[in-house]
């Protein structure tokens, strides 16, 4: 029998002996009681365990088995891959140059009496396990991990030049997060196994009622102003707003409470004048948000039997990620960002359905905004500005994430 396999023949017809093959490789160390098989190699008087190259298509621990059989006449049970190692350069005594991709497996024996059963090797042995011959460290390394009782396989990890994943928090009790929609408000529940459960309702007291008929939540996060400012901006607006590099617009000023009041936008625009001495107007953007900024200020000014905080989905995700998000929320790829965003701090986003009431940038942003409750409710929120406003409604404005 020939020490080289035939499809190995026809690649080096095609290639040449000059050639560097890659090719697949295992290790059989097999042991019978307390003692090992090893094989003297006929190329260069090595001992080594049963070695061998594996066929095209064939199934490694099946080629294991079947290199024992032809090496040493023994037939053995595959027990498990002990390691796997890119084994160096080596050229052969016809001059042909290989690479081989190893595959170590501890197996035992189950029958047969050991004997060079091939040309490829000179002599077959069992040796005591704590007395065998010497080897190459290769070989030593293998033979090492399929004696020692490890849970896995050994490899060479890759460098340790890759960030730590980020942690995954979850809550002690279940959270809410909460994000204005055109249903009214959109709700995620993140569970203390971070299972997130999808609510809606057209009002804030109506979708945290909706939502406590199965889950006492004590944290809700909310993307809307909290604390109305009197005669002028707020400081958390404009600190998280400088976090924000390339997405600064995405949060809009606060108006003043005497704006947010007033009944029609000419009014509101005119009352923030006056409020702040003339500085500054209001946003349409702002203005439109009128009717959801003040039911939250109700409903928290109300005594809502939970904490409330005040979130802001792209600082949220902007903090998962480390950088802004670039991309619009809008857009298929924005909103795949954000999903892997989530994905990366244990939160599988539910799937969106058009039709729902609410766009899918709603429904992440409000899983943005239960990431920072479980955060809050862990003690790991950070508040922008560090020490929070108060203004005349007695309400601490801040922005967490």
């Amino acid at each position: 029998m020939t020490p080289v396999p035939d499809f190995v023949l026809a690649l080096r017809d095609k290639v040449g002996p000059d050639h560097l093959l890659w090719l697949p490789g295992v290790t059989a160390v097999v042991r019978r009681g307390d003692q090992v098989l090893l094989v003297r190699r006929s190329d260069d008087g090595q001992w080594t365990p049963v070695t061998g190259i594996v066929d095209p298509g064939e199934e490694p621990a099946v080629a294991a088995a079947r290199e024992a059989l032809e090496e040493a006449g023994v037939r053995i049970r595959v027990d498990r891959l002990v390691s796997t190692s890119a084994h160096g350069e080596v050229v052969h005594a016809n001059g042909d140059r290989a690479a081989y991709l190893d595959l170590t497996f501890a197996c035992t024996w189950v029958d047969g009496d050991a004997h060079v059963a091939d040309d490829e090797s000179t002599d077959v042995r069992w040796f005591p396990a704590g007395s065998l011959p010497p080897m190459s460290a290769v070989m030593v390394s293998r033979v090492e991990a399929a004696l020692r009782d490890e849970p896995a396989a050994r490899f060479v990890a890759p460098p340790d030049d890759l960030p730590e994943p980020p942690p995954v928090l979850v809550p002690p009790a279940p959270v809410l997060g909460v994000d204005a929609c055109p249903a009214g408000w959109v709700g995620v529940v993140l569970d203390t196994d971070l299972r997130p459960s999808v609510h809606v309702a057209p009002d804030i007291v109506g979708l945290v009622g909706l939502v406590r008929e199965r889950h006492a939540v004590p944290v809700v996060a909310i993307d809307i102003p909290i604390g109305l400012p009197d005669a002028g901006g707020r400081r958390a607006d404009a600190e998280a707003r400088r976090e924000l590099v390339g997405k600064a617009s995405s949060l809009f000023s606060t108006p003043t409470r005497a704006a947010l009041e007033a009944e029609t936008y000419a009014d509101a625009r005119e009352a923030n004048l006056a409020a702040t001495g003339g500085r500054t107007s209001v946003s349409a953007q702002a203005y439109a948000l009128r009717a959801k900024v003040l039911q939250v200020d109700a409903w928290v000014r109300g005594r809502p039997g939970t904490t409330v905080i005040e979130v802001h989905p792209e600082l949220c995700f902007a903090r998962m990620t480390g950088a802004p998000v670039a991309a619009s929320k809008k857009d298929p790829a924005g909103a795949a960002a954000r999903r892997e965003a989530l994905a990366a701090h244990g939160i599988v986003a539910p799937p969106w359905f058009r039709g729902a009431g609410f766009g899918e940038d709603d429904l992440l942003d409000a899983c943005a905004a239960a990431w920072s409750a479980v955060r809050h409710a862990l003690g790991r929120t950070e508040a922008y500005p560090a020490e929070p406003e108060v203004f005349s409604d007695g309400i601490p404005a801040a922005i967490r994430v």
